[in-house]
């Protein structure tokens, strides 16, 4: 990132010369969403809100009146690609903060090297747990909360339900095994785990893994994954009568499934109708609708899973990089920290703790249903963490 200042050349006490100053230098603002690969139904709408948000500053007089200027890379829903665009953003772009990566496998591949080479990640979306007390903390924030607090909400679903066998059906990576682990920590003493399976997002045919969970008997299965397998999921599921007849609790997923590409699969959507909820980061009041309508004025769709916090993260962002008037990372994540207590985001208040985690958010329970010739997702109730 160069960042921007106005410079004031005086001459001497007899000079008649007047004073003149320097147009700022841009400010190089990077990204890292994933508009490729299982998650690419969500990553495209989020580089919609960065833009959203970097186009209101620039209006407003961008970065102490120097032009902000977005250097887009695509992570591709893969650890190794997300670290391959942070580090060219940082090499190549010259961007000391980053919006992104999305994936909590891209955070744990990057946040060494972000520390070594001191370049800012602030992620609207990578939730894992493994990655709260890393080492690397100090260049990596978060507005999104972690799974910890997702799993409370799905829990309370599950106890409620007063459903007491409970089978998970999540990916192998450290989104799916958080969310389990999470919900089963919520469930200690309230309810048993009588099948535990953790897939390959990428195999896409997951017959054998719904038969052992057929075999296990819950009366209730928790799922994380993304709109790709999940889609497979909900078909095989169908195929093989894991619906609310035989499992009476039927599915409960998570925000990653939560994306239009998902319920454009007519068969996986008519599952989903009879037999799934789930849970998601939901914002509401004033602001969340003011920037609501203007998303849709913008790109004519209304925004989705996580437009919201990416949004506050850019924000943050930029607003870090006002107060610091400078290109060090630390002194602008300090400020983004010094921000972050009780701000008023459009996802709700952010407050984080010591780590630049977020400690609170209100969740809500999700149902689809048919609407018109397809499907549209509804929220069901609130769930305060």
């Amino acid at each position: 990132m160069v960042m921007a200042f106005t410079f004031v050349a005086c001459g001497t006490s007899n000079s008649t010369t007047p004073p003149t100053s320097t147009k700022p230098a841009d400010v190089s603002l990077g990204v890292v969403m994933d508009i490729t690969g299982a998650l690419s139904g969500i990553g495209t709408s989020l580089v919609n809100s960065i833009k959203l948000a970097v186009d209101q500053a620039n209006t407003a007089g961008g970065i102490n009146g120097a032009h902000i200027n977005l250097f887009i890379e695509d992570g591709k829903t893969d650890p190794a690609a997300g670290f391959e665009a942070i580090k060219k953003l940082a090499t190549v772009n010259g961007c000391k903060v980053i919006i992104g990566p999305m994936i909590s496998g891209a955070v744990l591949s990057s946040g060494q090297w972000a520390l070594d080479n001191k370049v800012l990640l602030i992620s609207p979306s990578a939730t894992s747990p493994d990655i709260a007390q890393q080492a690397w903390r100090q260049f990596f924030i978060r507005t999104a909360t972690t799974d910890d607090i997702q799993g409370k909400a799905m829990a309370k679903i599950i106890t409620d339900g007063g459903y007491t066998k409970v089978a998970f059906m999540v990916q192998n990576n450290q989104y799916g095994v958080g969310i389990a682990n999470a919900v089963t920590a919520a469930l200690a003493g309230k309810a048993t785990i009588v099948s535990n399976i953790h897939y390959d997002p990428a195999k896409l045919d997951y017959l054998s893994e719904l038969q052992q969970i057929k075999a296990a008997a819950p009366d209730v299965i928790v799922h994380a994954g993304y709109e790709d397998d999940a889609i497979v999921v909900f078909h095989q599921a169908a195929q093989l009568g894991l619906t609310k007849s035989a499992v009476k609790g039927g599915w409960i997923t998570s925000e990653g499934v939560k994306a239009d590409k998902t319920i454009a699969d007519a068969q996986a959507a008519a599952f989903m109708v009879q037999n799934v909820v789930g849970t998601n980061p939901v914002s509401q009041g004033t602001l969340y609708d003011t920037f609501a309508a203007a998303y849709k004025a913008k790109y004519g769709v209304d925004a989705g899973t996580y437009n919201d916090t990416v949004y506050d993260a850019t924000n943050l962002a930029i607003a870090a990089m006002k107060t610091a008037g400078t290109t060090d990372a630390a002194r602008i994540a300090a400020a983004v920290l010094a921000a972050g207590n009780n701000y008023a985001g459009v996802s709700g208040p952010i407050t984080f703790n010591q780590y630049g985690d977020r400690t609170s958010a209100t969740f809500e329970e999700w149902g689809v249903v048919a609407s018109g010739s397809g499907y549209k997702y509804t929220q069901i109730k609130l769930i305060t963490s």
